[in-house]
């Protein structure tokens, strides 16, 4: 692979600064590229800093904030989360969620599994009209799920995080289960042919 010399020129130093190798500095920006820029290129996601969102977010009627977040994910996040995801249930829906906590970076989502309990975290900073963005969304993400993998589900939320306690049903944790067994197990995953993204979503609010 050819590497232009202004960019091994930067990459060393920014290994340098940070104690790192520029392998490793190179194989961050490869996993970024792959990972994130290619999805959010083709879905359109924009950048922006979050005191700007927060600005925004005081022009809407507190209303209308959690039907806004349902309709995000029902007309972008869910068709970014089935799209690059081809598995069918929670899983897809969850791993989008990890996609842009880790690069979006407009908010950090953790999980953890309890018993049969899975339990969700939503960090986000933003104040109260955005956790009732974040719910609505939540809301909707999970109501859609396969039946047979959720019992239900509750959510609650402060001015700047938002959880979600969901019982598991029998069926997800048998493949929990499966999982585990035939965790380490590669399969290559099939090229994919290039998809032109449009929002399906017409609506004035979102």
């Amino acid at each position: 692979m050819h590497v232009d010399t202004d960019t091994i020129e930067k990459l060393t130093m920014e290994a340098e600064q940070q104690g790192l190798s520029v392998n490793v500095i190179a194989n961050r920006a490869l996993r970024k590229y792959v990972e994130w820029d290619v999805v959010s290129e083709r879905y359109k996601v924009a950048s922006t800093f979050p005191s700007l969102l927060v600005k925004l977010m005081t022009w809407v009627p507190e209303e209308h904030v959690r039907e806004l977040g349902k309709s995000q994910w029902l007309h972008e996040w869910r068709t970014a989360s089935t799209s690059r995801y081809r598995e069918h249930g929670i899983e897809p829906r969850l791993r989008i969620l990890e996609l842009f906590s880790h690069y979006g970076r407009t908010f950090q989502f953790d999980q953890v599994t309890t018993g049969s309990t899975l339990i969700l975290t939503l960090l986000h900073g933003m104040g109260r009209k955005w956790s009732l963005f974040y719910e609505g969304m939540l809301e909707a993400m999970l109501k859609e799920s396969i039946e047979g993998e959720i019992e239900g589900f509750s959510l609650t939320s402060t001015d700047n995080q938002v959880f979600a306690e969901i019982s598991i049903g029998a069926l997800k944790r048998s493949e929990a289960r499966r999982d585990d067994t035939f965790k380490g197990i590669h399969v290559p995953m099939s090229r994919r042919q290039p998809q032109t993204y449009r929002s399906s979503d017409r609506s004035q609010i979102a």
